[in-house]
């Protein structure tokens, strides 16, 4: 395959120019402080945006769940608090399959 100077396939004209315009912009002016003539802007997506409100939704909301803890702790202090045990082996099965599969 011969390789020339002219491959339309590869364009590297805009990303000359581009390299170009950068060393002109950075070069330093005679006498002048350097000016900044653009400012950067963050512009979100929407989804984006949906991922932040669900962030800060989150954030908002207590891991404990304080009824349920309340709840608990009363019927362990009555001696009402009954571990249903089948569901319970059944569950720490489950986890140690999943842990071998992964």
């Amino acid at each position: 395959m011969k390789i020339t100077e002219n491959n339309p396939s590869v364009n590297l004209e805009p990303y000359l120019k581009n390299i170009k315009g950068r060393k002109t912009a950075d070069a330093p002016s005679k006498g002048r402080p350097k000016e900044v003539s653009r400012e950067d802007e963050v512009v979100l997506s929407p989804q984006a945006r949906k991922i932040q409100e669900a962030k800060k939704l989150l954030s908002s909301v207590s891991e404990v769940r304080e009824e349920r803890v309340a709840q608990l702790r009363e019927e362990i202090q009555n001696g009402t608090y009954e571990v249903d045990q089948k569901g319970l082996a059944a569950k720490i099965i489950r986890e140690s399959l999943l842990n071998e599969l992964f």
